[in-house]
């Protein structure tokens, strides 16, 4: 057996010691799914964006500095009628908002992770979903499952982006019902965490804020209060989460 050989397998062995073994083909399986829902939505939104009259350097800094979905969505919405630098930047805030929460039951996992800032810049609904549903109690095998799904997660999107404003005038998809993609991708998700980690509590309180503020809440404030419920949750019952 060659040395470089034996330094792969005693590498693999030390990594086995610490912990489940993450190897790049099944960190990339993990976010294939997520793949499946950010290139095809980045698409639409690279050929919104050349709609809209935007340069594709333009389209390609909101993908890769914004990097918000339904914010950029958003933004190109209310850029097209004549919105405000302010109004699209309040707009923005409380269409992400829900990222400070997901921060809250992260913490732990977060603590002592390597390329932390990246990966709260990168981190998504879809990769929240993923990382909550895995249970990963070496902090070096974990700043590399976390930081490789956040950067292909990242990637997907860039990709989308350029692929939409590049060719989106050649590619005819009827892009009907695309909308409800990433929706149906975080609930597969979400049942994936509660399976690895079942809590009766915390899917019961969720399914209860969902529904109430549903049938009692304005549409436009809906998120922002299920949002809020959750978060009061999570502070009251931490210490049993």
């Amino acid at each position: 057996m060659s040395k470089s050989a034996c330094g792969a397998r005693q590498d693999s062995e030390k990594e086995s010691q610490k912990g489940e073994y993450y190897s790049f083909g099944r960190i990339f399986s993990l976010s294939v799914p997520v793949m499946l829902g950010f290139i095809p939505l980045g698409i639409a939104f690279g050929i919104l964006a050349k709609s809209t009259g935007i340069s594709l350097f333009i389209a390609m800094s909101l993908s890769l500095i914004t990097y918000a979905g339904a914010g950029q969505f958003a933004f190109l919405s209310m850029l097209s009628v004549g919105a405000g630098f302010f109004e699209i930047a309040v707009a923005s805030y409380f269409i992400n908002l829900r990222h400070s929460f997901y921060a809250m039951t992260l913490l732990r996992d977060y603590k002592g992770l390597g390329f932390k800032f990246f990966n709260i810049f990168a981190l998504t609904d879809e990769s929240f979903a993923i990382f909550k549903s895995l249970n990963i109690a070496d902090i070096n095998t974990r700043t590399k499952v976390f930081s490789l799904i956040n950067l292909l997660t990242y990637l997907y999107w860039a990709v989308g982006t350029i692929i939409g404003y590049v060719a989106g005038s050649s590619i005819r998809v009827d892009y009907s019902g695309i909308e409800f993609c990433l929706t149906a991708l975080f609930i597969v998700l979400a049942l994936e965490m509660f399976k690895a980690a079942p809590s009766k509590l915390v899917l019961s309180f969720s399914i209860l804020a969902g529904v109430l503020s549903l049938a009692f809440v304005p549409d436009r404030f809906m998120l922002i209060v299920a949002i809020m419920a959750c978060f009061i949750f999570i502070l009251f019952f931490k210490d049993k989460l």
